[in-house]
């Protein structure tokens, strides 16, 4: 029979181990359960409070890239054109608009994934294998 819960003493981590399995399990590089087996941790809800702890950092350090780049706009709703050459041209020309604003908060995205990967030496991006 264990130790009731008031005795049970909680096992500590180094602030440095908590950050990187928080990391690595945010980024998809491994499970909550992998990553109790591979650092030896002996709960999940460990790894819980470190990510609830530390996982909002990624936001924090970048937040000035995430304020330029602008929330993501709800799609305006396309209206049918009548056939006639101004109005077509018109609506090409908005949605040619708005397709290079997207590609440009899409690269935008990439290039703040890649700073954020370099800086915190963590694989953000999901590997094409995982499920």
């Amino acid at each position: 029979m264990g130790l009731s819960r008031e005795f049970r003493e909680r096992a500590r981590y180094p602030e440095e181990l908590k950050k990187r399995v928080a990391f690595e399990v945010m980024s998809g590089a491994m499970t909550k359960k992998e990553a109790c087996l591979a650092y030896g941790i002996s709960d999940v809800k460990s790894i819980i409070r470190a990510i609830d702890k530390y996982g909002g950092g990624i936001l924090s350090e970048h937040k000035d890239l995430l304020e330029q780049m602008g929330r993501p706009r709800k799609r305006p709703v396309v209206e049918k054109v009548e056939v006639g050459s101004n109005e077509q041209q018109r609506e090409i020309e908005r949605l040619k608009k708005s397709l290079k604003t997207a590609e440009l908060r899409a690269e935008a995205y990439s290039m703040m994934i890649d700073i954020a990967e370099r800086e915190l030496k963590v694989a953000i991006r999901k590997k094409s294998g995982t499920k």
